[in-house]
């Protein structure tokens, strides 16, 4: 899940929250299985001494974690603010996000997904400070890469590293870049911005029937009655061959993902 993405439309999709009642959110992990990490990673939020003093932590001991999963059990509902997050915090397993979470700790605001509904709850600061003395540090390290084929083979590497601890799965795990183009509903009884749903189904089919075995995804970047902006994630194959619809040759050019990947370790490492 992405946050960034998630913030601005909070308030508008908590009325499609579940239901509460006393909730354990780590209750389905077996942490005594091994292979576990909690990680918390601050964000860019408004200061709070708390976060401002703890900043990034991680535990992988299974003391600590069933102590988390006691401890995080919530039914008073959150206030809905509209706030950032102090931390993103990850449950990870061998390497690989298994479930994210917000917390903001002024707000008192505890943030989840479960499907395709939100959960927030009332976050007591107190349920993340008695835990401050067990957490450890983890090493962030930035790497660049020349190729899509080079960073994609490091990522698969350092997975299999018992020090690795997290790295959020980059863009460039499936496709390359991506491009944009423009679609114009010009039937006056058609709505562009009403029926997208309906014409981004039309793309998909034309554009796998006009080049077939091309992967692709598509991403809504704004539109009206009369227009859909549309981005198209894939491979640059993809993009060089495509005039099915109209592009501004100055605002929808190719654009790559940038090569690079931040990871977090339990101890720190040497430059590649």
């Amino acid at each position: 899940m992405n946050f960034q993405k998630h913030t601005t439309t909070l308030i508008f999709l908590l009325l499609t929250s579940i239901s509460y009642g006393q909730t354990q959110v780590l209750k389905k992990y077996h942490f005594e299985d091994g292979g576990y990490y909690l990680i918390g990673l601050r964000g860019k939020s408004d200061p709070n001494v708390l976060a401002d003093s703890l900043g990034n932590f991680y535990t992988d001991e299974i003391k600590v974690l069933n102590a988390i999963k006691k401890a995080w059990v919530f039914k008073k509902p959150g206030l809905a603010h509209a706030c950032g997050y102090h931390y993103v915090v990850s449950v990870c397993r061998n390497g690989l996000e298994l479930e994210r979470f917000g917390i903001n700790l002024n707000c008192n605001e505890f943030f989840g997904e479960a499907g395709q509904s939100y959960f927030y709850f009332y976050f007591e600061t107190r349920q993340l400070r008695k835990f401050k003395d067990s957490f450890k540090k983890p090493f962030k390290k930035t790497d660049e890469f020349t190729s899509v084929t080079e960073a994609r083979n490091y990522r698969k590497k350092i997975l299999k590293d018992p020090n690795f601890i997290f790295t959020y799965p980059p863009d460039w795990i499936k496709y390359e870049g991506t491009f944009r183009f423009t679609y114009y509903c010009t039937d006056e009884s058609q709505d562009c911005y009403r029926d997208q749903e309906k014409l981004f189904e039309k793309f998909a089919d034309e554009i796998k029937l006009k080049y077939p075995g091309e992967p692709f995804e598509f991403e809504f970047r704004g539109g009206s009655k009369s227009q859909l902006s549309v981005d198209v994630l894939c491979n640059k194959s993809l993009e060089e061959k495509f005039t099915l619809y109209k592009r501004n040759p100055e605002l929808d050019k190719w654009r790559p993902y940038i090569l690079t990947l931040d990871t977090f370790w339990t101890v720190a490492q040497e430059n590649n």
